[in-house]
């Protein structure tokens, strides 16, 4: 009996003890001593929380023993966290810090490093928290983000980025023409406007600078800038690993580890992987397009030996490879062509009757995302390269040093007849560009009120398509352009004419063309805030093109 007693007295006692109790008491305050009315303090790794009084003060009790974390939120302030090491009987002073106190955003954009709300430019800044908390996985959803900024992409080749409504006309691409806006990332020009539909990865910002900033880049921004820095080996370990899903398949991973390799070296491997099923079904084949299959990945190596001096080894490659980009059609409206030239009498001709039954459009709604284009789509897109960058710091600046490699491959597949008839068999226009650059520059803050950037650029293009575009056995009816009676040939009409069997077939044009460019630039800029507030701007640009 009395053996029971105490096995029972010491499970009441060792219950009592599991859930006794930790009171914690404090005040919330501002920087400035003032308290923080009904901020919430919660116990970190677990669903306890309490809110403050009116005067700041909390009591939150807790079953755990320290040493644990409390967290402090409130509208206006910084979350932060504070380390309860012992249970003490006199209140807490935790102190908060106001959001228009924390840490001002550094900025890059003018070759330097600088705070944002410093620089008298028109510039805007998304960070890389906000981008992936809005899902934006390239340029074409950033747009979304950033203020007079557009896109417009009917494939990765076609594709244009304007700021302000100025930069590259939206159509088909002019593969001599350079873009007017300058996309840059970690200091490396993209001279093709393709890369502007490739993933993000470790993006730490980006930075829009709107006007002409040919006096702080080298190649290219006479509409604008681009630049975007993504984030660097840490010497301290670190990783992170998300995944997203949406609706049609959509999944997205993302993956990023970095730390040291020695006391001097650090490295950092991103991956970033996007896939979604089409949008578009295409009634001819059973399979839906417009889908997104995208790899990309990238490696850095960094080497500082000192504060003075760093060295960076970087190379990514990207590879899509979509089954589109389709178009649905939207409508058919007549013309002032004769009737049999008409698109609704050229597609009912019996000659292109199936089963007994005239062609017709799957679809003449948009939003019914319906094809039955006959000729495949594909949109291959393969960029990366390599660059070294060298930044030593030299009196109240850095000299800064950029070697960088491109490579773009397209290899596209088109139905531009945008029916299931065989008008055009082929339409293709595979590209294969290639640069390199070199980029050396001195930029600081000179004294005070002076700040500037000298630099020159250089950078050696090549591009090479090889073009067909190919017409199809419907060709002829499409471009039947006369009808009734041929005066040339009696007993033949022009109707028995143009419905030759192979008429057209395999005709059409063959591009085989290179275009080779070098350019060269020397440029400069200077701030100088001669009065508190007002900043004149002084800059000079020389550019040498070779085409």
């Amino acid at each position: 009996m009395n053996k029971s007693l105490l096995i029972l007295f010491t499970f009441l006692l060792s219950a009592g003890y599991a859930v006794a109790q930790n009171k914690v008491t404090g005040i919330v305050k501002r920087s400035d001593g003032a308290p923080v009315p009904r901020a919430t303090v919660a116990i970190r790794g677990t669903s306890k929380a309490v809110s403050a009084d009116d005067n700041g003060a909390f009591t939150i009790e807790t079953t755990l023993e320290p040493p644990f974390y409390i967290q402090v939120s409130s509208i206006g302030y910084k979350p932060q966290d504070f380390q309860i090491l012992a249970i003490q009987t006199t209140p807490l002073e935790l102190t908060l810090v106001e959001s228009g106190l924390l840490d001002e955003i550094v900025v890059t954009s003018r070759r330097r490093s600088e705070v944002l709300q410093e620089v008298p430019i028109p510039i805007s800044v998304v960070g890389g928290s906000q981008i992936d908390q809005a899902g934006a996985f390239n340029v074409n959803r950033v747009k979304e983000l950033i203020p007079s900024v557009q896109l417009y992409t009917s494939n990765p080749r076609n594709t244009g980025i304007n700021i302000r409504g100025i930069g590259s006309p939206f159509g088909l691409t002019n593969d001599g023409l350079d873009p007017g806006v300058g996309f840059y990332v970690d200091g490396v020009y993209y001279a093709r406007p393709a890369a502007a539909t490739l993933d993000f990865i470790d993006i730490e910002r980006i930075e829009v600078l709107r006007g002409p900033q040919g006096t702080l880049f080298g190649k290219n921004t006479s509409s604008g800038a681009i630049n975007i820095t993504t984030r660097k080996p840490s010497f301290t370990p670190e990783a992170s690993f998300e995944t997203s899903f949406g609706k049609y398949g959509y999944i997205q991973a993302k993956a990023s580890i970095s730390g040291p390799l020695s006391k001097q070296f650090a490295a950092r491997v991103s991956f970033s992987g996007t896939q979604r099923n089409g949008l578009v079904d295409n009634v001819a084949t059973g399979r839906a397009t417009n889908d997104i299959n995208n790899l990309g990945g990238r490696a850095q190596l960094l080497y500082r030996p000192s504060d003075r001096l760093s060295i960076l080894l970087a190379g990514d490659v990207s590879d899509q490879k979509p089954d589109g980009y389709a178009q649905v059609v939207a409508g058919v409206v007549k013309t002032n062509r004769a009737a049999y030239r008409q698109f609704d009498a050229i597609i009912s001709d019996p000659i292109f009757n199936r089963d007994g039954k005239p062609y017709t459009l799957p679809s003449l709604n948009p939003f019914d995302r319906k094809i039955d284009h006959d000729t495949p789509w594909r949109s291959g897109n393969q960029l990366g390269g390599a660059s070294l960058n060298a930044d030593i710091k030299l009196g109240p600046g850095t000299l800064t040093s950029t070697t960088a490699y491109r490579y773009w491959n397209w290899d596209p597949s088109n139905d531009r007849d945008f029916t299931g008839l065989p008008v055009l068999a082929k339409s293709q226009n595979p590209a294969k560009h290639k640069n390199w650059s070199q980029e050396v520059r001195y930029a600081g803050q000179l004294s005070e009120k002076l700040s500037g950037v000298i630099g020159l650029y250089y950078i050696d293009q090549e591009v090479k398509i090889t073009g067909t575009e190919e017409s199809g056995s419907a060709q002829a009816r499409f471009a039947k352009s006369s009808t009734g009676a041929n005066a040339n040939t009696p007993g033949v009409s022009n109707d028995d004419l143009w419905a030759t069997p192979g008429l057209l077939e395999g005709y059409g044009i063959y591009t085989n063309a290179s275009i080779k460019s070098q350019s060269a630039a020397a440029f400069a800029s200077v701030d100088w805030e001669f009065a508190k507030g007002l900043h004149i701007l002084p800059g000079v640009r020389v550019n040498y093109d070779n085409k």
